[in-house]
């Protein structure tokens, strides 16, 4: 985390998970905008006082490592590319903090909403029911499958994993409104031994239960003249790391970004 951002944090209120649970919005409508980061400690100082910062064992910017599985031709990816205003997306996410993994189904439906279907797979689950833990991200198994057969994904075919992807984030609780906020920095992607770092991105994601409504953060970035961004961390790094992936919607958004490759 940057030393500048970190210098905006001081003036937060601290949260606790406990406090976060109440607005975890498995079902929610969300709103994303992208930032540079040299506009995130502005950004910081003006919602200061209506929202406080989650913090865990002391640590407010959480590592999240995630692993994406498609089919071999990219379905999940081609939903979202040719403007499919119902699709879906699958992936096993640890959250580097407290060593939880979960396997996601993340659904959007053709009203905006959001739903999110899971199961908690790391060794340290004592919730019923128990499944086995999982070690390697990247495979996708018997139990992921009935995740997804459950909820109405068992035809959707073959996956394999498609994209690694790995970012810090901080997360907000609006104060007044039952709102989560998250602030991602350091968003970097790997795939077929290569690896991208973005360089000077920040995306801002609001989440709601209910729909869009104004609040200090939305006040903000209409102050600032900024849009929602339809910004997906997912289909970005498809566009990056597979030659093969049908991308013209996304150029607009690639031709703007700053990203270093490398050898993984």
């Amino acid at each position: 985390m940057e030393s500048a951002i970190q210098t905006y944090l001081a003036p937060f209120q601290r949260a606790t998970l406990e406090d976060a649970a109440r607005v975890s919005f498995l079902h929610r409508y969300d709103t994303k905008f992208v930032l540079p980061t040299d506009g995130v400690p502005i950004f910081l100082n003006a919602i200061k006082d209506t929202y406080s910062l989650l913090e865990i064992e002391g640590i407010t910017a959480q590592t999240y490592n995630t692993f994406y599985f498609d089919t071999p031709d990219l379905l999940c990816f081609n939903l979202h590319h040719n403007k499919r205003a119902r699709r879906f997306k699958f992936r096993t996410r640890k959250y580097m903090s407290n060593g939880k993994i979960y396997n996601e189904i993340k659904q959007k439906l053709n009203t905006g909403k959001t739903i999110k279907f899971r199961q908690r797979r790391d060794a340290m689950n004592t919730e019923p029911p128990i499944l086995p833990a999982l070690d390697d991200l990247s495979v996708f198994d018997e139990s992921f499958a009935t995740l997804l057969g459950a909820n109405g994904y068992g035809n959707v075919g073959k996956l394999v994993p498609t994209l690694h992807v790995s970012f810090n984030r901080l997360t907000f609780l609006n104060k007044i409104f039952a709102e989560r906020m998250t602030l991602d920095l350091g968003l970097g992607y790997g795939f077929g031994g290569t690896e991208l770092k973005l360089h000077g991105t920040a995306i801002v994601e609001l989440k709601r239960e209910r729909g869009p409504q104004q609040t200090v953060a939305q006040g903000y970035f209409r102050s600032i003249h900024k849009c929602p961004s339809g910004f997906s961390k997912y289909t970005i790094g498809i566009s990056l790391t597979h030659g093969e992936a049908k991308k013209n919607r996304f150029l607009p958004k690639i031709r703007h970004l700053a990203f270093e490759r490398s050898a993984a």
